[in-house]
């Protein structure tokens, strides 16, 4: 079990990342996440009216888009030619919303500070379609990058729900009859899952006044659009914890310490205790969902910088070196109440 220094002690917030957090509390977002089953639904929609796949025009890098399962993937490359090494890149949306443009500036610069391609699924958004076909498209894009890049070449990465599917590929993987090689790294910021048993949503619930943007209503509500009307979803699909990481390089959590799916966390440490792989875990205080995505503070930025040097060319096959393990005599600091 390993920890960043940041979770040792409170330091004071830059100034953008006080204001951050301020703009999110007056916007009033988290109370869209509070709305009635029917209203979720009109809300989601109106968001989605601006949101979707979308086709870069600049000259910013080299763009390819490819068809997957009948739905769009873009690959990003610094170079005409591939890499000889890849990131499955996932957007976040709680599953249901769809991503936009101010994607695009992260899947460059992950590409410029690792030099791997970035392949971006526009995967099925649960609105329409049930979770397992968000997987079978996704595993699919998977699939094809190992044969593209081979195995040990290939990791995941993602933020919030897109942090959940890039834990998913692996379990999903390890449910095959026949699992492909699992990804070299896999790097989650901020990713949930439908609690499922008391502790989880007890931490959760704990951690509901602290966060200024999501509430954990949201994450009750969520699995009946993850469901879509099916009956025969698999426990890791919605709950990504309960799934079986064995094989796995090594595993990368990025959270704040103040947002609800925080809560989560024990229950995938869990996971990865059992499946035996090593695995660090990055948690801010007073910090927004996913605010590592947003590098235009001090701590996103340094944040940012740890997940590209965990993704960089020089990290693979080497030991996990960016780490900072907290004393057992101060595992206390991790706390929730």
């Amino acid at each position: 079990m390993r920890y960043s220094a940041e979770m040792r002690g409170k330091k004071a917030m830059s100034i953008f990342a006080s204001i951050l957090r301020a703009v999110y509390r007056l916007s009033g977002v988290k109370k869209s996440f509070t709305l009635p089953e029917n209203e979720l639904r009109k809300e989601i929609e109106k968001q989605n009216r601006h949101r979707g796949v979308f086709t870069p025009t600049d000259h910013k890098a080299y763009y390819e888009t490819i068809t997957v399962n009948g739905f769009p993937c873009l690959i990003v490359r610094e170079n005409p030619n591939p890499s000889k090494r890849a990131i499955l890149y996932f957007f976040g949306g709680g599953m249901v919303i769809g991503p936009d443009k101010g994607d695009l500036p992260v899947m460059r610069k992950l590409c410029r500070e690792t030099g791997c391609d970035v392949w971006f699924p526009f995967y099925p958004l649960c609105m329409e379609h049930c979770i397992t076909e968000t997987y079978e498209m996704v595993y699919e894009c998977y699939r094809r990058m190992l044969e593209l890049y081979g195995g040990g070449n290939v990791s995941t990465s993602g933020f919030s729900s897109g942090g959940a599917l890039a834990l998913g590929i692996a379990a999903h993987n390890n449910a095959q009859p026949e699992p492909l090689p699992q990804p070299r790294h896999i790097v989650a910021v901020s990713p949930g899952e439908v609690p499922w048993n008391d502790g989880e949503k007890s931490r959760m619930k704990a951690l509901n006044e602290r966060d200024v943007s999501i509430d954990y209503a949201f994450m009750v509500t969520v699995e009946k659009f993850m469901r879509h009307g099916c009956k025969n979803v698999p426990d890791y699909m919605l709950s990504g914890s309960r799934g079986d990481f064995t094989g796995v390089g090594d595993i990368h959590f990025f959270y704040s310490a103040d947002e609800v799916l925080y809560g989560a966390l024990p229950d995938f440490e869990e996971a990865c205790k059992s499946a035996k792989v090593p695995y660090t875990v990055s948690a801010r205080p007073k910090m927004v969902h996913c605010y590592c995505m947003l590098p235009i503070f001090k701590e996103a930025r340094k944040d940012f910088k740890k997940i590209t040097d965990i993704l960089d060319k020089l990290y693979i096959g080497q030991k996990i070196k960016r780490i900072y393990a907290v004393p057992s005599d101060q595992k206390d600091k991790f706390r929730f109440f």
